[in-house]
């Protein structure tokens, strides 16, 4: 019978670059479910830029089996601020879409305000290796980018959920849904085959810390 695997949960540094952009591409960009559905095809500046910003806002989190030392999974997190104003600068047009739908989820509400706090940690991207799923570790991953969050003293977290694993991880960790979002009622047209129950729907949550 084999053991279940273990794993090293730490904070990313610039030497886990390469194998989080490797992750990305070889099982985020093709499982998540708007990725996935716009045949989002290896965005390597735009991951890149993710990475970048995760690093420069030391909130972000690695997950590496410890027998093979192969990268299991990965948060990556930015800190937000009250005063920031949230402008889209993207030349891929189908991630650009994307990431204007997700800051359609946003609209008419504020969670700096809701959450009493001028400072937010954004889970932007959570993902797992398919081949160490159901060992928990998305919300061992959420778990400690919030612990790390609590240091800076930012106020509260909040995420994009775009499927229901996903949205289930955050539950476990205290997040509350703020706003539902239909991917087919949103558009009818690119999103048309999004009607899986695990897959089609956004839901925005969030919790203080």
């Amino acid at each position: 019978m084999l053991s279940s695997p273990q794993f090293s949960v730490h904070l990313m540094c610039e030497e886990d670059r390469i194998h989080v952009l490797n992750l990305l591409v070889s099982s985020f960009f093709c499982d998540e479910p708007l990725a996935k559905c716009l045949q989002v095809k290896e965005p390597i500046d735009f991951a890149n830029n993710v990475i970048s910003d995760a690093l420069n806002d030391q909130c972000s989190f690695v997950a590496y089996d410890l027998q093979t030392n192969r990268l299991a999974g990965v948060c990556l997190n930015e800190v937000k601020y009250k005063t920031h104003t949230n402008i889209i600068h993207e030349s891929n047009e189908k991630i650009y879409f994307i990431l204007h739908l997700l800051d359609h989820m946003h609209k008419d509400i504020n969670l700096f305000d809701h959450l009493l706090t001028n400072s937010l940690l954004h889970i932007f991207i959570i993902n797992v290796d398919n081949t160490y799923r159901g060992n928990g570790l998305a919300s061992s991953l959420i778990a400690a980018s919030i612990q790390q969050a609590k240091t800076f003293n930012i106020g509260g977290a909040y995420a994009e959920a775009t499927n229901t694993y996903s949205l289930n991880s955050f539950t476990r960790q205290g997040f509350q849904t703020y706003r539902q979002l239909n991917y087919v009622e949103y558009d009818q047209v690119r999103l048309a085959d999004l009607t899986d129950k695990n897959n089609d729907e956004c839901q925005l949550v969030a919790r203080t810390l």
